[in-house]
């Protein structure tokens, strides 16, 4: 019988507004953000009840993933563990708990169906320093992207359908949206926009939808150019042009409930939609929908039979 290792990889939260200072450092490659920078961020969290959801989300799904696959293992046996970038559990120590458990094969999952270098490359080269830190041997799979996933596709589209259910269509549009990432990332030649890009048009033509746009949010002010357009420009924008009365945002580069979502969007984007005039309505996150539970566990069978 074969011992799999799954790690779902996400970005991490603090768990207390104490902690936010530690996890904006960490972000920052060890540079200590200034006092106004935390009380900025502790603020944000501040809003959103204290803290992010995000971990007890990546659990749930960690859990529920590790069930479906114990239904379908035919000859193996998964052992599924979270890992963060920049919080406890730190992918490093999810690892380590992987190989304490004997695993003979790892399969690594970031929970971000969009690869960008600087986002889940990011978290596979943090998996390939741990592995080598411990002079791990095993064989991995690494899971780069799966955007366009059929059963991806299938359960953004439900949540998708669920928030135009009774919305008029010809007053109504859609935005999807990710977190946007440094422009130069374009001359790079990296694959982030184009697979966005085709996981949104998957989705609008499975509900038959045309009238759609796509924005990018939550940009970070580092003094260089980032992804765009940004959501706010293409609010107002729809708003002066007349061209909805409703819009519904689709955040098809995230999987759960995070600061991202519940601030950036419920909050900022809400407000600015609604005083521009618009009706303003998110499709809501699939954190541990049995739909999106089903696709990751797809990725790891379908990775186990062709050898990733």
């Amino acid at each position: 019988m074969g011992h799999i290792g799954v790690l779902l990889m996400a970005y991490g939260t603090p768990r207390s507004l104490e902690d936010v200072e530690a996890y904006y450092t960490h972000i920052r490659g060890g540079r200590p953000p200034s006092p106004a920078q935390v009380a900025e961020l502790q603020e944000r969290y501040r809003r959103i009840g204290g803290r992010s959801p995000l971990l007890e989300i990546t659990l749930s799904q960690a859990r529920a993933l590790e069930t479906r696959l114990a239904r379908l293992a035919v000859g193996h046996s998964f052992h599924v563990r979270v890992g963060m970038k920049h919080a406890p559990p730190f992918i490093e120590e999810a690892v380590a708990g992987l190989l304490e458990e004997g695993v003979d094969q790892l399969i690594a999952i970031a929970l971000a169906p969009h690869f960008s270098r600087m986002s889940v490359g990011a978290y596979l080269a943090a998996l390939r320093q741990a592995l080598v830190a411990r002079s791990a041997m095993l064989p991995v799979i690494e899971i780069r992207s799966w955007g366009a996933h059929p059963l991806f596709v299938m359960a953004a589209a439900e949540r998708l359908k669920e928030a135009l259910a009774d919305l008029p269509p010809e007053e109504t549009l859609v935005i999807f949206t990710a977190h946007s990432l440094p422009a130069r990332l374009r001359e790079e030649g990296d694959p982030y926009e184009i697979e966005l890009l085709d996981s949104a048009r998957r989705v609008a033509r499975v509900l038959g939808w045309k009238r759609w746009r796509f924005a990018y949010q939550s940009a970070s002010p580092t003094g260089e150019p980032w992804l765009g357009p940004d959501l706010m420009e293409v609010l107002e924008a729809i708003a002066r042009g007349g061209e909805a009365r409703h819009v519904v945002i689709c955040p098809i580069g995230f999987v759960a409930d995070h600061l991202e979502i519940l601030y950036d969007l419920d909050m900022e984007a809400r407000e600015a939609a609604q005083a521009w005039g618009l009706s303003f309505r998110r499709t809501r996150s699939l954190n541990d929908d049995p739909l999106l539970i089903e696709t990751l566990a797809a990725l790891v069978s379908e990775a186990l039979s062709d050898g990733g």
